[in-house]
């Protein structure tokens, strides 16, 4: 008799067993409370659970969102509450998890998949590659100057009156930005801080929104934001944390940004994650207030039906190049020829002899156009057949600007 785990889709009843799981593994809450509301929020998802013995041994989940390629939109599998327990570590559970969420996500027809790694030598071995870097800003406030006059007004909002306007700036955002996800309106809820998220022990009362208004009144950009009071040798020293911060336009988050550097007593903006190309600190006379940290990989993709996933992507210079994708797991393998210019893009199968061989995570790095191929070449990733091939194909999948996920899960 096979002693092998089993891997199934969870029922509803099982949630709650399945959340604490999760939060024990990550060092979170397992209070009770916390993980029921957890497990109501997983309710309508993908919920996948590997077995041993008739034990809940691990869980895995994944639900749907529309991905931006800052024109053509693409629903992804995002990717969330990966854990086995710490007693069935290193029996196969994970490896068996990701085969059949992979599996389900291919019958459901969703050509990527999305997820945030919390360690990085995990999700390589299933196909992922980190596609989105993003890095922290922390500005001086005390020293912030703008280059430009101040532009529209502000309006200071309470949580029911930010969610509104936090959601549609988003939206706005979202429809520019290569690798930014939709979100439900539960999540809105949290996010704007009209509910809280599960196990939230921060104050209601230190939570603030404001909405950027432009010269004809229409709100533009908005923010959600808490403040954090102290006091140095007699003199206030305080921080401002921000949640999420996004605008229509560029002119929208800087004119937010400006607020918050102007907030009597806040020395200190922490800015929270944002994008590599975040044009904060040239909104400043002196950059360097607005210091960058902790860049690392936000999110990773896994690539599911290459042709469609091509055929959202632009490039400014038309270009082809014929390459040959290994994926052991999924259904992106094979030899395809890519083309792509600035009217459209396709990647269909072909014989042509191949030009760059690499494993489909190397191309999920690539696929939002923020991962250097001609970098990722010379670290291993990939093989070049063809001279001045990985530097055309990166030439064509590479985006004008770094992709960015304002949100994650």
């Amino acid at each position: 008799m096979s002693t092998e785990g089993t891997v199934r889709l969870l029922d509803d009843d099982e949630l709650p067993a399945a959340a604490r799981l999760v939060s024990a593994t990550m060092l979170g809450s397992v209070e009770r409370q916390v993980t029921d509301d957890w497990a109501e929020h997983w309710r309508g998802k993908v919920n996948h659970g590997a077995f041993q013995g008739g034990e809940l041994a691990g869980v895995a989940r994944w639900f749907t969102a529309d991905l931006s390629f800052a024109g053509p939109v693409l629903p992804a599998a995002c990717v969330t509450a990966v854990a086995v327990a710490s007693n069935h570590r290193r029996q196969g559970h994970l490896r068996r998890l990701m085969a059949e969420q992979l599996r389900s996500m291919v019958d459901a027809e969703v050509p990527v998949g999305l997820l945030v790694a919390a360690e990085w030598p995990i999700y390589g071995r299933y196909g992922y590659g980190p596609a989105v870097e993003a890095c922290g800003f922390e500005i001086d406030a005390r020293t912030a100057r703008f280059t430009t006059l101040p532009t529209g007004s502000i309006e200071l909002v309470e949580p029911a009156g930010l969610r509104r306007p936090l959601e549609a700036a988003h939206d706005a955002r979202w429809r520019r930005t290569m690798g930014a996800i939709t979100r439900n309106a539960s999540t809105w809820d949290r996010l704007s801080g009209v509910a809280a998220w599960p196990g939230d022990k921060a104050e209601p009362g230190q939570r603030r929104g404001a909405v950027w208004r432009d010269a004809d009144g229409q709100p533009q950009g908005a923010v959600a934001y808490s403040v954090h009071d102290s006091w140095t040798r007699n003199r206030p020293d305080g921080r401002i944390e921000v949640s999420l911060l996004v605008g229509a336009t560029p002119e929208a988050e800087r004119e937010l940004w400006r607020h918050l550097c102007e907030v009597d007593w806040v020395s200190t903006v922490a800015a929270g994650v944002r994008g590599l190309d975040d044009p904060l600190p040239f909104f400043l006379h002196d950059a360097r207030a607005a210091a960058a940290l902790d860049r690392s990989d936000c999110i990773w993709a896994r690539i599911l039906d290459l042709p469609r996933v091509i055929a959202a992507r632009r490039s400014a210079v038309p270009g082809s190049v014929v390459v040959e994708v290994v994926d052991e797991l999924g259904p992106a393998g094979g030899r395809w020829a890519l083309e792509l210019g600035p009217d459209g893009a396709s990647a269909t199968s072909t014989d042509r002899t191949a030009e760059v061989r690499l494993p489909v995570a190397t191309l999920g790095a690539a696929c939002l156009g923020g991962a250097s191929l001609t970098r990722l070449h010379q670290a291993g990733w990939m093989d070049e057949d063809a001279p001045g091939a990985v530097a055309r194909l990166d030439a064509l999948l590479r985006a004008p600007i770094a992709p960015w996920a304002p949100t994650t899960f």
